[in-house]
């Protein structure tokens, strides 16, 4: 959170009242600050748009301290496509264990050493996509967008 310092020496405007209402009839309403610029309230703040929001900043943190204190969120998209490669996986290797046979033991271990090798590929193509448990090298967590 921003913390101003105080007292500040040079121009400033200071609106105090009850309620104020900025309202822009025709166009739109800019706020900039060189330092920040925030928004507090005790309650609630709301973004309300018809269309979208859009927050466009190279980290973004939901929740305090979410990028040292928390942890990436989770990318959709990418989660998808690695789940849908370990559905695919399981259903290959669920589709060679159904042939196995006790009185076909040759076959049947031929089968078992197929679906061994299918999961043995889509375990790797797994631990590709989530970096091997490291954060900085996997393909299904923001490097961005934090929360905590």
């Amino acid at each position: 959170m921003f913390k101003p310092v105080f007292p500040y020496k040079g121009n400033q405007l200071i609106l105090t009242s009850e309620r104020v209402t900025i309202h822009a009839k025709n166009d739109a309403i800019f706020l900039f600050g060189k330092q920040a610029v925030g928004l507090s309230s005790t309650n609630t703040i709301n973004l309300d748009a018809s269309n979208k929001v859009i927050i466009a900043s190279p980290v973004i943190e939901l929740g305090n301290k979410a990028k040292d204190l928390g942890q990436p969120i989770v990318l959709g998209t990418d989660l998808n496509q690695q789940l849908a490669a370990l559905a695919q996986g399981l259903q290959a290797v669920a589709c060679l264990l159904t042939n196995v046979s006790e009185t076909a033991i040759g076959s049947s271990m031929q089968q078992i050493a197929s679906a061994g090798s299918a999961l043995h590929n889509v375990a790797e193509l797994l631990l590709t996509g989530t970096g091997s448990g490291n954060p900085d090298l996997s393909k299904i967590l923001s490097k961005n967008t934090f929360t905590r």
